[in-house]
């Protein structure tokens, strides 16, 4: 019964795409929590979000080809941006050759289709398909809708304890950590905190959606849902983003005002004030927990510089080390670049360390168009590298596709009412800030 409605829902999906190529891009990211319903085709593993990223390409394909023919498609969108392609393909070549270094070929094989294929092809449907001012608006909305959601699910949540984890219950209610329909308190911050940089970001270069009812209720729903989470990372990355690019708003005095006060805040709870003072003491569980990984991670790449683990190698090798305070094998090092390193080897580190440079030098071009839209892009990307660098943002099924996504709204290419198509990372934003959201 169950796969009958998955796959009756891929039905109604398809139709949907078919109809409208875009209304495919805003339903994957609505549903990327969508990943945790798992089910197996042929004995191969698969998730329901895998399902509308494939679904999604094999339409958008049908399309491109009609339209451009292969040889024209290669020329228009790899050709074109040949450093952009390079990248990607090395990217692509460290996963592949990580495979066949991990110690379980068959699960890394998984791992390999789930976080790296799957998240580049929908980097490339953004791409092509949001190429319109209107495209990318319902797309911010989008963003809107799904951390309203999650917050309002995540609030309701931390009341009521539905569908909360007993691990998480606490039984002091202020020490009490909310889960929304994730598995994890950060998996939530990992999840929120990025949309909800760029919400911030847009809302205050932007007056229309400023006094947008959905973007103000989307920010303070998602707001108290990170604050729930207690996830002090996501916390530190937030507030760091919205002070240093706010600081280049119109309101940088209320941003900076906002801060202090959400600081303050914080301090009054009690348990939050405790997480905090512990962590600056020195005397924190995970504090020390990641000390123990990073330290592990060090002296696993010494061993293994050039090629890492291969996919889920750092979990096998950090059996071999003494275990954190929580006494828990981790599946990775919870540091963004070692991360990588560990897992995809030097080749897949400086790939990812390119197209970040790749993607803050477009946004620097962006910027000279229209400062608002690269902002609050910038700010995204920002939250998930400073979260990164005590956590794991991107080797989960939904933290991939949405890194990969927000990689792309520098490089889309918003045609004008002539229908021509406007330099990449310029036009597009500035079409957008002129456009209500």
């Amino acid at each position: 019964m169950t796969i009958f409605l998955i796959f009756f829902a891929f039905f109604l999906f398809a139709l949907l795409v078919n109809y409208k190529k875009e209304w495919g891009i805003y339903l994957t990211v609505l549903l990327l929590p969508a990943y945790q319903i798992r089910f197996e085709i042929l004995s191969i593993p698969a998730t329901f979000l895998e399902g509308l990223v494939l679904i999604l390409l094999l339409f958008a394909a049908a399309d491109l080809l009609k339209s451009h023919g292969l040889k024209g498609f290669v020329k228009a969108e790899l050709a074109s941006q040949k450093i952009r392609t390079a990248l990607i393909f090395l990217f692509l070549l460290a996963a592949t050759i990580s495979v066949f270094v991990a110690p379980d070929y068959k699960r890394a094989a998984g791992l390999w289709k789930a976080f790296f294929v799957e998240p580049v092809i929908f980097f490339f449907l953004a791409v092509w398909i949001v190429n319109t001012a209107k495209k990318l608006e319902n797309l911010f909305k989008t963003f809107a809708w799904l951390l309203l959601y999650l917050g309002g699910f995540g609030v309701y949540q931390f009341l009521s304890l539905a569908n909360l984890p007993f691990s998480w219950w606490a039984v002091d209610v202020a020490s009490r950590r909310i889960t929304s329909l994730l598995n994890h308190p950060n998996a939530l911050a990992l999840l929120i905190g990025p949309l909800l940089a760029m919400l911030i970001i847009h809302m205050l270069t932007n007056k229309t959606a400023l006094r947008s009812k959905l973007f103000q209720s989307a920010a303070v729903l998602g707001a108290a849902a990170l604050f729930l989470s207690f996830s002090r990372a996501g916390w530190l990355a937030i507030i760091i983003s919205a002070v240093v690019f706010g600081f280049f708003t119109r309101y940088k005095k209320s941003v900076i005002a906002s801060a202090l006060a959400v600081v303050l805040l914080t301090l009054t709870v009690p348990f939050a004030r405790e997480k905090i003072i512990s962590l600056l003491q020195g005397r924190d569980l995970a504090q020390e927990n990641r000390i123990v990984l990073w330290t592990a991670a060090a002296d696993i790449i010494k061993k293994n510089p050039l090629t890492g683990t291969g996919l889920q190698g750092f979990r096998e090798a950090y059996k071999n080390y003494p275990l954190g305070p929580d006494r828990v094998v981790q599946n990775y090092p919870h540091n963004f670049f070692l991360n990588f390193w560990v897992e995809t080897g030097l080749l897949g580190l400086i790939s990812m360390i390119g197209l970040l440079a790749l993607f803050y030098k477009q946004l620097w071009a962006v910027s000279k168009q229209n400062k608002g839209s690269a902002l609050a892009v910038a700010a995204g990307m920002t939250v998930i590298l400073l979260h990164g660098m005590a956590d794991v943002p991107y080797f989960k099924n939904d933290l991939a596709i949405l890194f990969w996504l927000i990689l792309a709204l520098p490089f889309l290419q918003i045609k004008d009412r002539a229908g021509e198509s406007a330099v990449p990372g310029t036009k597009y934003f500035d079409d957008v800030n002129k456009s209500p959201v």
